[in-house]
C-alpha cells in the first residue's frame, strides 16, 4: 500500500514535470542533430547494445558520431572525457561501465556528465561531430533532440507501474513524444499503448549470438569453445542476468553454476577471489561473463591468469528483425550519407 501511494505521488511529479517541458520552448540546443536513446523504465531494456548498433550504422555512412551519457554509478564527478575517438582516457570507475564499453567498441568521442545538456554542448565544442547520441536521454528534457528513440521490454508493457511500485520512470502516456519505439524481443504493444501510438515508427529487435573472446582480447579456437560448452561458471552484474544465462544456454553452453551481482556492480579483489574459488570448487577453468562486466575486470586479469582461470567475454548485440526498412529510410532521410 505504501509503495502504491508513493507511486501516485511520483506520477503527479512526472506529469507536472512533463507538462512544464511540453509548454516551454526554452530548451538547450546544439548546432548539430541530437538523437536520444532511452526508455520508460529503469534497467535492462537493451539501451547500450542499441546505441552500439545505431552508432555503427552511422559510422558506416561516414558520419562523425559523439556519444554523451551520465556514466551511471561512476565514482567520478563532473565531466569526464572517456574517449577522444582515438585514446581511452578513463577507466571503468571514472567513466562507468556502459560508457567505457561504448568507448572500447566504437572508438569515437564519448563524454560522461551528470548534466547531459552540458555534455552535449561540450561534445559539440571539443569534437565537432556530425551528430550526437544521448545515452539514456528520454527523461533529460531540457536538451532539444531531433529524434527520440524509446526501448520497451516485456516487463515494461506487462507491468506498467511507476516507481517504487514498479519500474516505470514516468507514465506510459509519455510514449507519445517518442519518434521511434523499439520493442525488445518477440513482444507486442498492449492495447493501452496501441491507443497512444500514432505516427511513430515501430521496430523490433532481438539479441544475436556473437563470438566470445578472452578477457585479454584474444579469440579462443574452435576446439577450446567446444570444450567450454561442456561446462562453464557464468556470472553477471547487469539488470537482467537471466537474459545472459538464457543466451548462453541457447548457444549450447552448459552452465554448471552461476553468480549474479547488482547492476553496475563494482568488482573488488574479494569478488574475484570468490569467483576463482567457486570455479575451482566446480572443477572448472573457465568463467563466462558479459562485455559490460568485462570492462571492470581488466584490472584483475593477472589474478585470473595466475590461477589459470580463463574469462570468456560474451558480447550482447542486437539486430532489427521487424520494421528495419522503414527505420533506416527514416534515418537516411534525416542524416544523408557523407562522401
Amino acid at each position: 500500500m505504501f509503495k502504491k501511494i508513493l507511486a501516485k505521488i511520483f506520477e503527479k511529479i512526472a506529469k507536472y514535470r512533463n507538462k512544464k517541458y511540453n509548454e516551454t520552448t526554452n530548451l538547450i540546443r546544439c548546432n548539430v542533430p541530437v538523437i536520444s536513446v532511452g526508455n520508460l523504465s529503469v534497467g535492462g531494456t537493451g539501451k547500450t547494445p542499441f546505441v552500439q548498433m545505431l552508432s555503427k550504422y552511422f559510422i558506416s555512412r561516414n558520419l562523425k558520431i559523439g556519444i554523451v551519457g551520465r556514466g551511471y554509478k561512476r565514482k567520478s564527478k563532473g565531466e569526464i572525457i572517456v574517449s577522444d575517438g582515438v585514446n581511452i582516457l578513463a577507466d571503468a570507475d571514472e567513466a562507468g561501465d556502459e560508457m567505457l564499453l561504448l568507448a572500447n567498441s566504437l572508438k569515437i568521442p564519448i563524454i560522461a556528465d551528470d548534466d547531459k545538456s552540458k555534455a552535449a554542448k561540450s561534445m559539440e565544442q571539443k569534437f565537432a561531430p556530425d551528430l550526437i547520441i544521448v545515452d539514456d536521454g528520454f527523461q533529460h528534457r531540457k536538451l532539444y533532440r531531433d529524434i527520440d528513440i524509446v526501448l520497451l521490454d516485456r516487463d515494461t508493457i506487462e507491468n506498467p507501474k511507476l516507481l517504487p511500485e514498479g519500474r516505470l520512470r514516468e507514465p506510459l502516456t509519455s510514449i507519445q513524444r517518442a519518434d521511434v519505439i523499439v520493442l525488445t524481443g518477440s513482444i507486442e504493444l498492449s492495447d493501452e499503448l496501441k491507443e497512444l501510438v500514432s505516427n511513430q515508427i515501430i521496430i523490433k529487435v532481438k539479441q544475436i549470438k556473437a563470438n566470445p573472446y578472452y578477457l585479454n582480447g584474444k579469440e579462443p579456437n574452435f576446439n577450446s569453445l567446444n570444450t567450454y560448452r561442456k561446462g562453464i561458471f557464468a556470472f553477471a552484474g547487469i539488470a537482467r542476468p537471466d537474459r545472459f544465462y538464457d543466451m548462453l544456454v541457447e548457444m549450447d553452453y552448459k552452465i554448471i553454476n552461476k553468480k549474479s551481482y547488482d547492476d553496475h556492480h563494482h568488482y573488488t579483489k574479494s569478488d574475484i577471489e570468490n569467483l576463482i574459488k567457486m570455479a575451482k570448487e566446480n572443477n572448472l577453468s573457465v568463467l563466462a561473463t558479459t562485455e559490460k562486466d568485462a570492462v571492470k575486470l581488466i584490472k584483475f586479469i593477472d589474478n585470473f591468469e595466475n590461477e589459470k582461470i580463463k574469462v570468456l567475454v560474451f558480447p550482447i548485440a542486437l539486430t532489427i528483425f521487424e520494421g528495419k526498412d522503414q527505420f533506416f529510410k527514416f534515418l537516411n532521410k534525416m542524416f544523408p550519407k557523407k562522401n
